[in-house]
């Protein structure tokens, strides 16, 4: 009696046994659909690989990169809808007010300790945060940097030393406006040339001109995200159109190409100076452009402690009709705080958006990063935070666009303010 009751009981745990293992092997994966923009895919890439194979087993991610005019597109049509498609997105940092007034974000705020809040730089945290509630994970930032052609300032004879600015030593616009149009006389004295002396990367887009007049101590927006009247027609906003046009009036400026031609221009020889992020060496060393240094960006002379600089980038959001959210959320945050955040910023070549990860190695391979380091703490400028933030760049980039060439600043400013009251009726 007493070995039935043994060969039963061994029987039995053999059973159980067999059972945990079977189920163990067959347990099934959460997999979990991420939309990205084309912009991103190395880096991205690289961070769902280390994703998936930390997690195998348990969680596996699926990504489709969609072109960078497509995603927002894709976006709107999707969650309008209440798509659970896709349970995590990239969330442009300027749209996280949109998106999250709209419903189309989950908020973060309960998945993120106070402590892994803190690991992002300041902007970041701030880009990320609307009306107190963490929308979108930042994946990296952006910075502004000074970049000027050394070929043509040796052979304009410009011995001016920019090594030893600083963030604190600045050179002053009016000082760089100077030097530009004495390099221009000698380089292109008939003007025949088409040299400019100073262009933003993103010429006529609020991304970049907005900070002429946050020099001047302008804001991009007021306070509750939709109130313009005394912004745009206000002292510092036409200080800073009007400083604007001028220099395009003289030439120091250029006048009629767009965005995405201004680094063939840089890399061309036809710009001096040049504001852009810190992406641009990548594209100056795939193109062979070696005759170039870079420095800190300028400031008005009067306003030295008003300077700012541009900043912001992708962010991760959670869909709020996800059935996954725990896979998902874990997945945002290894790709935002932990391993995978590392593994993008290796790839990327984004500003880290985390403070840990400007390491003495990554700023001895791109010295560049010092300058965003610093700017990133000191005058990074997150764009205007509005839920109507689609509509605002559209009538800014046009106000930029029509005083550059040529139009009254006050009237633009005023036509810019029309526009934008009657667009935020929809958000009011």
């Amino acid at each position: 009696m007493m070995k039935k009751l043994l060969s039963l009981l061994v029987a039995l745990m053999l059973v159980l046994g067999l059972s945990a293992a079977f189920a163990q092997g067959t347990e099934e994966v959460t997999t979990i659909k991420l939309m990205m923009s084309q912009t991103q895919e190395p880096g991205v890439s690289a961070a769902v690989a280390a994703f998936n194979e930390a997690y195998a087993g348990k969680y596996l991610c699926e990504v489709d990169y969609l072109a960078f005019d497509n995603v927002f597109e894709t976006l709107e049509i999707l969650m309008s809808s209440k798509s659970e498609e896709y349970d995590v997105f990239a969330a442009d940092g300027p749209n996280v007010a949109a998106y999250a007034t709209r419903g189309y974000l989950a908020p973060l705020t309960e998945y993120f300790t106070p402590e892994e809040m803190a690991m992002f730089t300041p902007p970041m945290q701030v880009e990320s945060t609307y009306q107190g509630e963490f929308y979108g994970a930042p994946m990296g930032d952006s910075s502004l940097v000074m970049y000027y052609n050394t070929k043509l300032l040796e052979e304009a004879g410009i011995a001016y030393d920019f090594s030893q600015l600083t963030g604190e030593n600045r050179i002053t616009w009016e000082e760089l406006v100077e030097i530009a149009k004495q390099a221009q006389s000698v380089l292109d004295p008939d003007q025949t040339q088409g040299i400019a002396g100073i262009e933003f990367q993103q010429v006529g887009r609020t991304y970049h001109m907005n900070v002429l007049a946050n020099d001047f101590g302008g804001v991009n927006i007021s306070d509750d995200g939709f109130t313009i009247e005394g912004v745009f027609d206000g002292e510092p906003w036409q200080k800073a159109l009007t400083w604007y046009q001028q220099q395009v009036q003289d030439g120091v400026f250029t006048r009629g190409i767009n965005a995405s031609d201004t680094s063939s221009y840089f890399m061309a020889d036809k710009i001096i100076f040049y504001l852009g992020t810190t992406a641009m060496p990548g594209t100056f060393d795939r193109n062979g452009m070696t005759h170039y240094a870079y420095t800190y960006v300028p400031c008005f002379e009067g306003y030295e402690d008003e300077v700012t600089t541009s900043c912001g980038s992708w962010t991760v959001g959670l869909n709020p009709y996800s059935s996954k959210v725990e896979a998902a959320v874990e997945f945002i945050k290894y790709l935002t705080v932990y391993d995978g955040a590392d593994a993008y910023i290796n790839v990327s070549g984004m500003v880290p958006a985390l403070s840990r990860q400007f390491t003495d190695e990554l700023l001895e391979s791109k010295p560049y990063l010092k300058i965003a380091q610093y700017e990133g703490e000191n005058t990074a400028l997150v764009r205007a935070i509005t839920p109507g933030f689609n509509e605002y760049a559209t009538s800014v980039n046009a106000l930029w666009e029509n005083v550059r060439n040529g139009a009254d600043p006050m009237e633009a400013a005023l036509d810019c303010i029309d526009e934008l009251n009657t667009a935020f009726l929809e958000y009011q």
